[in-house]
């Protein structure tokens, strides 16, 4: 499967469906990955996110510098993805991040 082939739009829960019908251990690579959430961030032109952005993306995820993206990677870009489409600030979604730590090391 191609990222390509998905709506740019598909909510997170059919993403996560169409990721998990995938073989265990596949991955994305980073341009593919990219152009998928440039077309979900910006749908109505060609803007592209640029590099320092998916860095700080990542970073913000916990997700280690590399090349290619597991599926939960992909799931975590595109919650951080759909939190700035909507206006959402940096510090807003930080907040989220950390509550959810939280409330998985109080369970």
């Amino acid at each position: 499967m191609r990222l390509s082939e998905l709506d740019p739009l598909i909510p997170l829960i059919e993403l996560r469906e169409e990721l998990l019908k995938l073989p265990k251990g596949y991955s994305f690579y980073e341009d593919e990955l990219v152009d998928f959430l440039s077309r979900r961030r910006w749908t109505e032109s060609n803007r592209r996110i640029d590099r320092t952005t998916f860095w700080r993306w990542r970073n913000d995820n916990g997700i280690e510098h590399q090349k290619v993206f597991s599926r939960l990677d992909i799931l975590k870009l595109c919650q951080i993805c759909d939190h700035y489409r909507i206006d959402g600030t940096r510090n807003e979604y930080l907040a989220i991040v950390k509550s959810k730590k939280e409330a998985v090391l109080n369970k």
